[in-house]
């Protein structure tokens, strides 16, 4: 039992023995997971922001005026075949009428004119695609059908977004990682000038025959620690303050094009990750530290 309780005993003595090393290093691990919290609230919501602008961009298919009932059935078979085509969803002229009246409000009253046979409009198709990224290609092959009078998606701008979001996701997940081996490195060093300050005390634990187990397992525990007290604060900013910041926003940015990520569970999953990442940084970098030395010990 004794075998057990003996290295958190230490790991924790050691910890407040040296509380200044320990003190800045738990400051680095803090900022870093601040930081790292900050940028996957951030790659998390551009992931959502982004499925929301792909859901919204859509394929309208103007259908030329001599295609009958059975062409149009036809047409939204292939058009349905495509890869990359969610739904297909036919709006005869009528409707097309109503949309473009219901556009302009009040002043959509004015083309009420043009109700039966004066209506200029043509039958239509409005597809929903998979990946927003395969709009442009989708639409080029729907316009070779015949039968096709036009197609616009009027997404191009869409589309422009949606590549720069990704790509700002994207180089979010490497500052991630990035920030990982830096909170690692931190723990390193700090493990790694309470080993040289404990160079005696290792000594005579080698002396007496101590195993590298025995004289790591302290090191280790104090590098956890490190890491779980460090991860404490950056749970409490990213759960309060991600609330504070969804409910002032109304759990929109700007538009309802833009929506952001529910609070819960997302808050949870990034708590979690945040106490495991601190933990496993703390216990791998102490782990990385004190063999280094015991090895070159020998």
């Amino acid at each position: 039992m004794n075998r057990i309780i003996r290295p958190f005993k230490e790991g924790f003595v050691g910890l407040i023995r040296h509380l200044a090393m320990s003190f800045s290093s738990i400051m680095a691990v803090m900022i870093t997971l601040t930081i790292v919290s900050l940028f996957v609230m951030l790659t998390v919501n551009i992931q959502e922001i982004t499925k929301s602008i792909e859901a919204k961009v859509q394929i309208h298919v103007q259908i030329k005026n001599d295609v009958g009932l059975p062409g149009i059935g036809e047409l939204e078979r292939s058009i349905r075949a495509m890869d990359g085509v969610v739904e297909v969803v036919f709006s005869d002229k009528d409707k097309e009428l109503n949309q473009f009246i219901d556009a302009y409000g009040e002043e959509g009253k004015i083309f009420e004119m043009y109700r039966g046979e004066k209506n200029p409009l043509r039958n239509a198709f409005i597809i929903e695609v998979q990946d927003a990224n395969t709009i442009d290609s989708i639409s080029k092959r729907v316009q070779r059908l015949d039968g096709i009078e036009s197609v616009n998606y009027g997404g191009v701008n869409a589309i422009k977004l949606v590549d720069i979001l990704n790509s700002v996701r994207d180089s979010g997940f490497i500052l991630v990682g990035f920030l990982g081996f830096l909170a690692l490195f931190l723990i390193a060093n700090t493990i790694k000038m309470s080993i040289h300050s404990r160079v005696h005390e290792i000594s005579i634990m080698r002396t007496i025959g101590a195993t590298n187990g025995f004289i790591r397992a302290p090191f280790v525990f104090e590098g956890l620690l490190i890491g779980f007290i460090g991860a404490i604060v950056p749970v409490l900013i990213s759960i309060f303050g991600y609330q504070y910041l969804y409910n002032a926003l109304g759990g929109i940015l700007l538009s309802n094009l833009f929506v952001l990520r529910p609070v819960f569970p997302f808050v949870y999953y990034l708590s979690y990750l945040l106490v495991l990442l601190g933990i496993s940084v703390g216990l791998f970098g102490s782990y990385l530290s004190v063999t280094r030395y015991l090895r070159g010990y020998r």
